[in-house]
């Protein structure tokens, strides 16, 4: 059993004190699961500078399997590409994509324009 802190959060209300867990996966499990809430304490603590820890425990239960956690279900570039994809296709009137410039990475960087629907403002 290891109990991982992560330090310098800075939100005094979070959603880790209403029942957030963070994710994890592993070799054998590679599905997002959430760890159990009452593993996971969100405080504030005095060393340090009073920021909030997320602290959460976890066991390790096969040695051979490689881990990975997130704060949340990971959501790629590639998913959140398909998608805005998905609404440009829609041509709806309301929603305008644009490309600002790529990234460090080469990853296109868009700018999204989402208005009232034609006809619906009522000045």
């Amino acid at each position: 059993r290891v109990i991982f802190n992560i330090v310098n959060f800075s939100k005094t209300k979070s959603l880790y004190r209403d029942g957030m867990a963070p994710m994890v996966k592993s070799t054998s499990r590679p599905k997002w699961q959430r760890l159990p809430p009452k593993n996971v304490y969100y405080y504030r603590c005095p060393d340090h500078r009073k920021n909030y820890v997320m602290s959460f425990a976890f066991c390790f239960d096969r040695e051979e399997d490689i881990y990975q956690f997130a704060y949340c279900y990971p959501y790629t570039y590639t998913r959140f590409q398909h998608y805005l994809d998905s609404l440009q296709k829609r041509n709806m009137d309301y929603f305008f994509r644009e490309q600002l410039g790529q990234s460090v990475q080469q990853r296109q960087l868009d700018l999204l324009t989402i208005t009232s629907p034609a006809g619906r403002w009522s000045w």
